[in-house]
């Protein structure tokens, strides 16, 4: 059985405490922002928080799933700051009312509001299928970019299948 000692459960609550402001990512709806997994690792010097096990972080109705995520914050005072980065690494999903991206990994960078999914990435619109090596979403406009591999990977180009009739 997996635990958590109380020193890092003190530590992790310090931590959300000063982090408020950084922990609307995923999503535009100014939702709480939650996270949960089997476990989590803090390094408090570096401001990073892993997430590991079945991580799934969550705002609104927008899902982000993988095997590990890792949320980089600003250090402030000690403590962590606002969230500059989150890293979602093995399987991922990023789940919306509308559509499923899936992918080997996603980065998710505060500066610019983008989710970056990258690998062998599946892009699900009802029964529209868009595939390519790289997704990139800006979260607040719902504006994205799906790109091919590079000539180096056997030249995958985008390949989509739509049904006009269909959502």
């Amino acid at each position: 059985m997996r635990r958590m000692t109380i020193g890092l459960a003190i530590g992790a609550l310090g931590a959300m405490s000063l982090a408020t402001a950084a922990w609307t990512q995923i999503s535009s709806s100014g939702e709480p922002f939650m996270v949960g997994a089997d476990d989590l690792e803090l390094i408090q010097a570096d401001g990073l928080q892993i997430w590991r096990g079945r991580a799934e972080a969550s705002q609104g109705e927008n899902r982000l799933r993988a095997g590990e995520i890792r949320v980089y914050h600003q250090t402030r005072d000690g403590g962590f700051g606002a969230a500059e980065r989150i890293e979602a690494i093995g399987e991922v999903f990023f789940v919306t009312p509308e559509q499923v991206a899936r992918g080997d990994r996603a980065v998710y960078t505060a500066a610019n509001n983008t989710l970056t999914v990258t690998g062998d990435v599946i892009l699900r619109q009802g029964d529209n299928v868009l595939t390519g090596s790289n997704l990139s979403i800006n979260i607040g406009t719902g504006r994205a970019r799906m790109e091919g591999a590079p000539t180096g990977n056997a030249g995958r180009r985008v390949q989509g299948v739509f049904y006009p009739d269909r959502n």
